[in-house]
């Protein structure tokens, strides 16, 4: 039976046959008096279309806690349960009213327990303690009116009815996936209806919104809850599937376990996809407006798909019009997710060729732009009738392109409607078997502040400086190309190795040479280490500086490029940050300021800083398996906490370098812990790093993390990279040397011998450097300190670096620390502890000052020598 259908069930548990009485007696009086009032109503307005009738109670009656139990158990076995009960406290000589409310919820946790006493010694406090929870307890104390009882009889039983409804949704969430389109209009066709029924009472009104906002409620809870309890698996799933492949196997068991992994990211994909298509539809869907740079997210977006890109043997290329805004306002994570849907969808569908991505500006006010987006590939292409059903919901372009290519076919469905929030739209122009272009636009603001140029100005020097460009993609030689005319360079650009031995030959034949040579590692016939090889074997041209531009990152390139004299390798696709500060490092130009350093290697090395002493909180058992064995395997110590609870209590007994905090956890989840450890360092100098560990994939939560004190954020399942990524990050700005500063011992204020030995013993070389420091940094301070009072994030990271930089040629670690920590706070926008951090920077800057001038005083009296070379003081000013 339908249990809306069905009349609602209360159980009355009492010792006094008379309570049973004047329940039965004020349940008839509700029916009556409602019917009166129905009556009066009529009359008075005239006759009303529709009403609101008061449900149906059927009254059972038990006298004893055992005997109410019995009638739980069987009314469970009848699937008709009780909605709720009235139990009294006192019921001599069996059980009391709390633990018959105890006994009755181990067999029926949902229903809803009205306690009636006439004692008050009692109190709520005592019950609840007992008890344990509070969400399905009301005390009524006796005697009672019977208006107040007949009114926890409504509220209680429609809360438990709503309560139902909602069980009953959640557990047909798989079959409302496939049909939540046609329900939600349904829905709202039905919600209308009931509207515009239910504008004549306004009781009715506020019942169905009380309603509607408990049923919001718990969709929100149940998609982080099932995002957790699907990601937390996952995450075993995979780590422990990596950890195996570290292990020694023989080649069936590495097959295996390679199957077992690329089935595992399959499905964490199509986990990602339907929760966003879920969100979205749901409208739990919501967009930042963030300042973020263009060029990096395409970079970001980039890097992981140019393995995919190298494996397939395609070329993947970028190109950003010139009079594009570096930094803008939006929802750089968002864009990430549609370029990196487009892109390996095009990756997928393409066998060779390439892949290019172009961004131009179109229709640009003061205050906003709207981006245009190609992705262009030389794929299978796609028949003009298959063009539309591609962007629809579980759709591609014919049966067979799951079986053969995979994929959920949501990608393009969650594409399309987050481009149609960021104010634009995406469609595809596609012919089979010559490719398709999928163009999108968005509309982005126009960061308004002061330039926060993230590409550096090219130094005076490049310019007029010939270059040599060898890349058989026409597309790269043209992004290259456009690049150095930018920078004023004079590239020569050539399609292969044959060509490039020619042009360099014909260079020297009019005593013309190329300082710079930028060569494609893989080209056809002659590849870019074979062309090094042939270029160093000529001692006309071997003068010349070799830059390889690689697709690849393959293990023993940069030993190969050391082998080969090849000054630097940037992995492709290339951004213009990068490519110019690794032609500004590898020919020795001092970059402006202002300008960001770029990481040349490609290849991101193994954690290599102290061991650490490192707090897991974690309640998955699983997952404090992997964990522990990943970070022991790098030499970091770890102690376990199943809980908030447990871990608070272990890091009052000793002390931590970073806390790993899984955010839902028993008894105490991650937040609650975090706040109980943040309010505890107030007052203090001390501050442990918490990062966040998360299953959740709901919007927002890395924010909330930040806001809750936390200092970073990795999601599950956890990618070893990411977790060195967030350690070194914290860590090193936020050791235990920096949390410790005001107790440090001198070497960490200043170690002279190394200051010392770094001027190579010249006293007027010592002496400059610290006129410069005592002259430089009063002004370098200002400009932090007005940085964190502004709270300017990218400000204060430009003051921070800059002070950082100076003070390294002095061996000055307190500094160099504090410095560091606002760097990488700045980095992450999370200013939080920044004003503290700037009390430790100051107390370590006055320090090395005073450190600085006895160090001169010393050195003076003992009469050391005043002179070195001039190259050598030169390049100590230029270090400073």
């Amino acid at each position: 039976m339908n249990i809306n259908t069905q009349p609602l069930r209360i159980l009355i548990v009492d010792d006094n046959e008379d309570i049973h009485h004047d329940f039965r007696k004020i349940f008839s009086m509700g029916l009556e008096t409602d019917t009166e009032l129905s009556e009066a109503r009529d009359a008075f307005f005239g006759t009303i279309s529709s009403t609101t009738a008061r449900p149906e109670f059927q009254l059972d009656s038990a006298f004893q806690g055992q005997e109410g139990l019995e009638l739980v158990r069987r009314a469970l076995a009848e699937n008709h349960p009780y909605s709720m009960a009235f139990v009294d406290v006192r019921m001599p000589p069996g059980w009391d009213g709390v633990e018959t409310t105890a006994r009755i919820w181990e067999l029926d946790p949902d229903i809803q327990i009205v306690i009636c006493t006439a004692y008050s010694d009692h109190s709520w406090g005592e019950m609840l303690e007992r008890l344990g929870r509070s969400d399905r307890l009301l005390i009524l104390k006796k005697p009672f009116d019977s208006i107040e009882a007949l009114q926890l009889a409504d509220a209680l039983t429609e809360k438990w009815r709503l309560a139902r409804q909602v069980r009953g949704r959640v557990e047909d969430l798989e079959r409302m996936v496939n049909e939540r389109t046609v329900d939600l209009q349904t829905t709202n066709s039905q919600l209308a209806a009931s509207n515009q029924q239910l504008v004549e009472t306004t009781q009715s009104a506020n019942e169905l919104a009380t309603a509607a906002l408990v049923a919001n409620r718990a969709k929100s809870e149940f998609l982080a809850n099932m995002s957790h309890e699907i990601r937390t698996p996952m995450n075993g799933i995979l780590g422990m599937t990596e950890l195996a492949l570290d292990t020694t196997l023989d080649t069936e068991q590495r097959e295996y376990l390679n199957a077992v992994k690329m089935s595992a990211d399959a499905l964490l994909v199509v986990i990602n996809d339907i929760l966003d298509f879920s969100k979205i539809e749901a409208g739990k869907f919501t967009l930042e407006a963030i300042d973020f740079d263009l060029r990096r997210t395409l970079g970001q977006a980039l890097k992981p798909l140019a393995v995919r890109a190298h494996q397939k043997g395609l070329e993947l290329t970028c190109d950003v019009a010139a009079d594009v805004p570096e930094t803008l306002i939006g929802d750089p994570a968002r864009l990430r997710q549609i370029l990196v849907n487009l892109i390996g969808n095009a990756l997928k569908f393409t066998e060779h060729g390439e892949v290019s991505i172009e961004v131009v500006g179109e229709s640009r006010t003061n205050e906003e732009i709207c981006l245009h987006f190609r992705v262009r590939d030389t794929g299978i292409g796609i028949p003009a009738d298959k063009q539309q059903a591609i962007f629809e919901a579980f759709s591609q372009a014919d049966g067979s392109t799951t079986r053969r290519y995979g994929g959920t076919g949501l990608g393009l469905t969650i594409s399309t409607r987050l481009t149609a929030m960021m104010g634009g739209q995406l469609w595809v122009e596609s012919e089979p078997g010559h490719g398709s272009t999928f163009h999108f636009k968005i509309q982005v603001a126009i960061q308004t502040g002061p330039s926060k140029r993230t590409v550096p100005l090219a130094p005076a020097k490049l310019e007029d400086m010939c270059v040599l460009v060898v890349d058989d993609n026409a597309t790269n030689r043209r992004i290259l190309k456009d690049m150095l005319l930018k920078w004023r360079m004079k590239p020569t650009v050539v399609e292969g190795g044959r060509e490039a031995l020619l042009a360099l030959q014909a260079a020297a034949s009019v005593n013309q040479t190329f300082p710079l040579i930028l060569v494609d590692g893989m080209m056809p016939d002659m590849d870019g280490f074979t062309l090094a090889t042939e270029i160093n074997q000529h001692p006309e041209f071997s003068k010349a500086t070799i830059m390889m531009l690689t697709s690849a990152n393959q293990h023993g390139d940069a030993a190969r490029c050391r082998e080969l004299g090849v000054a630097a390798y940037v992995v492709k696709p290339i951004q213009q940050a990068d490519l110019l500060q690794a032609i500004v490092n590898v020919l020795g130009i001092e970059s402006l300021a202002g300008g960001t350093a770029v990481a040349i290697p490609p290849v991101r090395p193994q954690p290599t800083g102290p061991s650490l002493r490192i707090l897991l909180a974690e309640d998955n058992v699983i997952n404090q398996k992997l964990a522990v064995h990943v970070l022991q395997k790098q030499g970091h110590s770890v102690v376990v906490a199943c809980n908030g609870k447990e871990a608070l209590r272990i890091l009052e007994e000793q002390p931590f370098d970073v806390v790993l905090m899984d955010v839902q956890m028993p008894e105490m989840g991650g937040f609650e812990a975090t706040a109980c450890i943040r309010a505890s360092e107030r007052g203090t100098s001390k501050h442990v790093p918490i990062i966040a560990m998360t299953a959740h994939a709901m919007k927002g939560d890395r924010e909330r993390c930040l806001e809750a004190g936390m200092d970073g954020y990795v999601a599950k399942p956890i990618e070893a990279s990411e977790l060195w990524a967030a350690l070194e990050s914290i860590t090193v700005a936020t050791s235990t040397e920096v949390s410790a500063a005001l107790n440090k011992s001198s070497d960490t204020v200043l170690n002279a011998a190394k200051v010392w030995d770094r001027v190579d013993g010249d006293l007027n070389l010592l002496k400059e450097l610290v006129d410069l420091f005592i002259e430089e940094s009063p002004r370098s301070m200002a400009a932090v300190g007005d940085a964190i009072v502004r709270r300017d994030a990218d400000g204060l990271n430009r003051a921070s670096h800059d002070l950082r930089g100076a003070v390294s040629n002095f061996c000055a670690t307190d500094v160099f620390q504090a410095a560091l920590e606002l760097e990488v706070l700045s980095s992450q926008h999370n200013l939080s502890g920044a004003k503290e951090t700037f009390v430790v920077l100051e107390r370590a800057v006055h320090e090395l000052q005073e450190s600085l001038l006895a160090l001169v005083r010393e050195k003076d009296k003992c009469g050391q020598p005043n002179s070195i070379s001039g190259n050598r003081a030169e390049h100590a000013r230029d270090a400073v």
